[in-house]
């Protein structure tokens, strides 16, 4: 029996134009009256959980920057954080420059980057509904390298956007080397990079433990490369109909694609 669902958000439970369907909404809605914990698990940081998301009155967790922070929403507060150290960031940071690479990195559920990258993110995402999330998630500062000295210890993740694979190859073979990170391919041109132990999965099972859940009892689905973890921890996996060979392959089953509320439909397969 699912007690509880994992569920990526862009490219799984938000169509392309960013939007929560109303079908899928009341399919989650059904669930969560059932008594079944509904938990984003997502890479965006919290500032950028959709408004759609946000408002729905049952989602108490949420599981942010790939792993990294788990928040109790109803209480306001993080119960479950692994993190990257400043210097380990800097480090990250100054291997990637360059004048054409989108740098940013989050802490305290908030992204933060320099003018360059505001141009760069900007000119990549004109004419999206991308935009209405860096809107609502990203601080532009002066200085990156000083506002990221200026933090404390506590940095959830980094954002790094290339102009094509070739250039990611590079900054990869820069990165590599850093100690104490993992590195997630999210997209040919992108890398990033979080603490060595921050999972999508360590943390959705750590929370199931919290909640005194098996993982035979959790359901995940996703459809990319940093939901691996995610669908590897659950005891039952669902991939998107959109998703990449590798993400299929790894699934125990595939549903429609996040344009036609494959969410909810393996909901009602799987769960009600």
């Amino acid at each position: 029996m699912i007690k509880m669902i994992g569920l990526d958000l862009d490219g799984t439970l938000l169509t392309r134009d960013k939007r929560l369907t109303k079908e899928n909404s009341d399919v989650l809605a059904e669930a969560a009256h059932r008594g079944i914990h509904i938990v984003p698990v997502t890479g965006r940081p919290l500032s950028g959980l959709p408004a759609a998301v946000e408002e729905l009155p049952f989602i108490r967790y949420a599981i942010t920057s790939n792993g990294a922070v788990l928040t109790d929403r109803a209480e306001g507060k993080t119960i479950r954080a692994r993190l990257m150290r400043k210097e380990t960031a800097m480090e990250v940071l100054a291997a990637a420059q360059g004048d054409d690479i989108i740098r940013e990195f989050f802490t305290e559920g908030r992204g933060f980057h320099d003018p360059q990258t505001h141009r760069l993110l900007w000119n990549r995402f004109a004419g999206t509904p991308i935009l209405d999330y860096l809107r609502k998630s990203r601080t532009q500062v002066e200085d990156l390298h000083q506002c990221l000295g200026d933090q404390n210890d506590g940095i959830e993740n980094i954002s790094i956007m290339c102009a094509s694979p070739a250039q990611r190859g590079d900054v990869l073979s820069r990165v590599s080397c850093i100690d104490g990170i993992r590195i997630i391919f999210p997209w040919p041109t992108d890398l990033e990079i979080t603490a060595r132990d921050a999972d999508k999965g360590d943390a959705f099972l750590d929370l199931a433990d919290m909640l005194g859940i098996a993982a035979s009892e959790v359901m995940a689905m996703g459809d990319g490369n940093n939901d691996l973890g995610l669908m590897r921890a659950a005891g039952l996996s669902v991939a998107m109909g959109n998703s990449n060979e590798e993400v299929l392959a790894a699934a125990d089953h595939v549903t429609a694609d996040n344009e036609h509320d494959g969410v909810a439909e393996a909901i009602r397969k799987f769960v009600l």
